[in-house]
């Protein structure tokens, strides 16, 4: 077990279920510039806003995975008040290894999900955030499809945005479950986005872990670029 996946990391006094968040976020090289400054300042509303809000800064738990040459975690499973006190530094190089950042996020969720059982502590269904501007370039397929099948059964809600007029979206339709599918973000609109999750994440932490598949999740349209997301080929 990795170090901060110990007991110390988990505030087994708090009787509030647990959402476990995982961001997976697109840090190689053609994220340099406006996008990734941008995705900062995306992140730090995100990291704010559920820590304000009592409900969900006792419930909601983050993680942040980046791939940019290498897939790490820059911020292990923690509240996200936690996480809001000491945020990671995004920057952008290198390659897209998302076959190894997929990998990497199961085994982060399957193994933090363990702790709550073994700890008696319930919890949603993990949420999975993977946010991209390009195609991978390493061996993505196998963790790809191990992920999408949990999306598609319904184990996690798994949300995939497409980044930019460049995103590949024929291979980001191959990596999510086909409902929602890609959605294409509208321009550089990270902060809108982060604002509908916080919401999203709200919701879900205010209703019983019984009712959470019932949440009706906000419009979209502020973030968005619904016109603007290629349409999956026929035949």
């Amino acid at each position: 077990m990795n170090d901060y996946a110990e007991e110390t990391t988990l505030d087994v006094t708090n009787p509030a279920p647990r959402c476990p968040v995982m961001l997976l976020l697109d840090t190689s090289g053609s994220m340099d510039d406006g996008p990734i400054e941008e995705l900062r300042e995306g992140l730090k509303q995100f990291l704010r806003e559920p820590s304000d809000d009592e409900t969900a800064s006792r419930s909601v738990e983050l993680e942040i995975i980046t791939f940019g040459n290498e897939a790490k975690i820059v911020a292990p499973f923690a509240p996200v008040n936690v996480i809001n006190d000491n945020p990671p530094t995004l920057d952008a190089s290198g390659t897209t290894p998302l076959g190894e950042a997929l990998t990497l996020a199961s085994q982060e969720l399957k193994e933090r999900r363990r702790l709550y059982k073994s700890k008696g502590i319930s919890s949603y269904k993990p949420w999975v955030i993977l946010m991209s501007d390009g195609a991978p370039n390493d061996d993505w397929e196998e963790p790809a499809k191990a992920m999408r099948s949990m999306g598609e059964q319904r184990k996690l809600q798994y949300i995939g945005i497409g980044i930019g007029d460049g995103a590949d979206f024929d291979t980001l339709r191959e990596i999510l479950p086909e409902h929602p599918g890609p959605v294409k973000l509208k321009g550089l609109c990270f902060k809108e986005f982060f604002s509908w999750l916080t919401d999203s994440l709200k919701s879900v932490s205010a209703s019983s872990v019984a009712e959470q598949d019932k949440i009706q999740l906000g419009n979209v349209n502020s973030w968005a670029d619904l016109a603007g997301t290629p349409a999956a080929s026929e035949g």
